[in-house]
């Protein structure tokens, strides 16, 4: 193909570049429809067949569905230039057959380079004295700009001049796209995002954005210089998906973003079985380019040591594509395909990680009490480090495991100190050692760490949440607030779990009218019958902040099923009842109840701890100095 510059109407492309501009604006198109449009911009005027097109642009090794594959990319060519498959003004059809590039095209000549002008020499000659001092400031002047070029002092030369390309300190994976023409394979594409993220996170002078504020992004059309400035990066991977039988292509590209600049593209093809090592391939490429940039040594994405059953690593996927989703029917799915996994492979070291992870979860939607589903998880941890110790995700989950359900606090730190060390960029490990900080009572740590979670993760409600959560057993009200609305308007719909933060704030703030009102809504929400609602609120309006927590608890105790442990030990706590709130604390830790190893900390409990079972309760926990 050649480098010269074409012009077709309103456009520009760029084939060296690998850029198709319109008005000076970035238009992004994948790399398979790119090539195609080179390919028929360059001869325009002429039939492509299709069998030509798949030869040039697919390769003769074609494994996937043809007719789809060229299908979305002429389609995705139409969408970049605007045009209409019925009216084309570009791309014209001709069935059965192949394409033809009608816009009349011409090349661009480049601009001539910039020359200086030439020095005019003057006739007055300067003195001897004066030109021997002028030269040797001259000198002195190039030793001291060039040659710290020269010997590549602190790796200036390197950062400057590696690759004539800009440095990358941060990047986004963008959900990478579904080219296989076959929606029920969405599941299979996120997770050859998600394992890409995972991979590229390893770098340790590189952020990575997490999988949660990258998938924002799915099917966006935005520019990408606007996400990278709303994510805070440099860097954009994005790319496409294929996969058909037991064949799988993937291909990706690196732009820096802030001028929307193409800097490197490759497609990596290989079998279903051995998906691990084509992931890993795309990793180390695209580390090894942005460690060329940066002049240093990056932490690389190790190479997996085994192929992987491709129905267990499907399995796998599906597990991930579930608990992403965070809800209590999607949470019971992500156990049961994890679960399948390892009986199809039961040496798949990610799928015991997986489920290591997913078990917890359980409890948030009462699916299964925590003191069931620990054990298991716990074994799960233990199972993917025997089978691979570099595995950042089960050091996570098994020291969370070690905090929550053990309470051993020392061999729990090491955990989530050696996820960190594997995988800087992991936003779940990074959150998980904010827990273990507010647990110890290590106050401002865990602030530091919930701010990296969420400088990972900035688009997740969780991680913003979160560090809402850390202020707040702070002391730092104002702040929390702030922090917990702006987790609101993340994802609106998940209002409750952010009101319980608040109402807390506004009773410690003494303002415990509108604390009750927040409750009676968020009661409302989740189904509460209004008549107890109303009871409650006519309790408060006249027998004021004991009678609404008397009849609160009256309530509580009175319907049926599943309820926190931990919320009537607080309530009891609120009424002034020492004795009754550590009585129900000690049932909460009986379940393993995740909130029981925050009583050293949670201002609601402040005035029950002098009682001498929060002292008996702190050193069942392993929490006492």
């Amino acid at each position: 193909m050649t480098s010269a510059k074409l012009r077709f109407r309103e456009y520009e492309l760029d084939p060296g570049g690998f850029e198709l501009r319109r008005a000076g604006h970035r238009i992004r198109l994948e790399r398979k429809p790119m090539e195609l449009l080179i390919l028929l911009a360059e001869n325009q005027g002429q039939l492509i067949t299709r069998e030509e097109i798949i030869e040039k642009i697919w390769g003769k090794g074609l494994f996937f569905d043809a007719e789809n594959g060229i299908n979305n990319a002429v389609r995705k060519i139409r969408s970049a230039l605007n045009d209409d498959a019925e009216q084309p003004r570009f791309v014209e059809t001709t069935f059965g057959k192949g394409y033809r590039f009608i816009a009349p095209v011409e090349q661009v000549a480049e601009p001539l380079a910039w020359s200086a002008p030439t020095a005019t020499v003057s006739s007055v000659q300067s003195p001897t004295l004066r030109s021997r001092r002028l030269l040797i400031l001259t000198l002195c002047i190039v030793v001291l700009v060039v040659g710290p070029f020269i010997f590549n002092v602190a790796g200036i030369r390197s950062r400057i001049f590696a690759n004539g390309e800009p440095p990358i300190h941060s990047i986004v994976v963008l959900p990478l796209e579904n080219l296989s023409g076959d929606p029920a394979q969405e599941y299979f594409v996120d997770g050859m995002t998600d394992a890409l993220i995972t991979d590229l996170a390893k770098m340790r002078e590189v952020k990575v954005i997490s999988r949660t504020s990258a998938m924002q992004y799915k099917g966006a059309h935005q520019p990408l210089p606007e996400i990278a400035r709303a994510l805070s990066v440099d860097g954009v991977v994005e790319g496409s998906v294929v996969r058909s039988g037991r064949r799988v292509r993937i291909t990706a590209q690196l732009i820096y973003a802030p001028t929307d600049r193409h800097l490197w593209a490759e497609s990596f093809e290989g079998s279903a079985t051995d998906i691990l090592s084509i992931q890993d391939d795309v990793a180390r490429t695209i580390a090894d380019r942005i460690q060329g940039q940066l002049g240093v040594h990056t932490q690389q994405p190790a190479a997996s040591d085994k192929p992987v059953d491709p129905g267990a690593y499907e399995a796998y996927l599906r597990g991930l594509y579930f608990f992403d989703k965070r809800t209590a029917d999607a949470s019971k799915k992500s156990v049961e395909y994890f679960r399948n996994a390892i009986a199809i492979s039961p040496d798949f070291a990610q799928a015991h990680a997986g489920l290591a992870e997913a078990l917890p979860t359980m409890q948030w939607f009462n699916a299964m009490p925590p003191v069931d589903s620990m054990p298991e998880a716990k074994a799960a941890a233990k199972r993917a480090l025997e089978l691979d110790e570099r595995l950042a995700e089960a050091h996570t989950a098994l020291g969370a495991l070690l905090s929550l359900y053990d309470w051993n606090w020392p061999e729990a730190e090491k955990e989530l100190k050696r996820a960190l060390e594997l995988n800087p960029n992991n936003s779940l490990a990074h959150n998980r050692y904010m827990m273990w900080s507010l647990s110890t009572g290590r106050l401002a740590e865990a602030i530091v760490e919930a701010k990296r979670a969420q400088q990972i993760d900035p688009l997740s409600f969780f991680m913003n949440r979160e560090v809402g959560h850390s202020l707040y057993v702070a002391g730092r009200y104002d702040e929390a607030l702030e922090q917990l609305r702006r987790s609101e308007e993340l994802e609106p719909h998940s209002k409750d779990v952010v009101h319980n933060w608040v109402a807390w704030i506004y009773e410690l703030q003494g303002r415990q009218k509108e604390a009750v009102e927040l409750d009676l809504s968020d009661m409302a929400d989740q189904g509460i019958p209004q008549a107890e609602i109303n009871l409650l609120r006519t309790e408060y309006r006249e027998k004021g902040w004991q009678g609404y927590w008397t009849k609160w608890l009256q309530l509580d105790l009175a319907r049926s099923g599943h309820r926190e442990i931990y919320d009537l030990a607080v309530a009891e706590a609120r009424l002034g009842h020492a004795d009754k709130a550590w009585h129900w604390m000690e049932k909460s830790a009986d379940q393993r109840e995740v909130w029981v190893t925050w009583i050293k900390v949670d201002p609601l409990l402040k005035s029950a701890r002098a009682h001498p079972a929060y002292k008996r309760l702190l050193h069942r926990l392993n929490l006492a100095d």
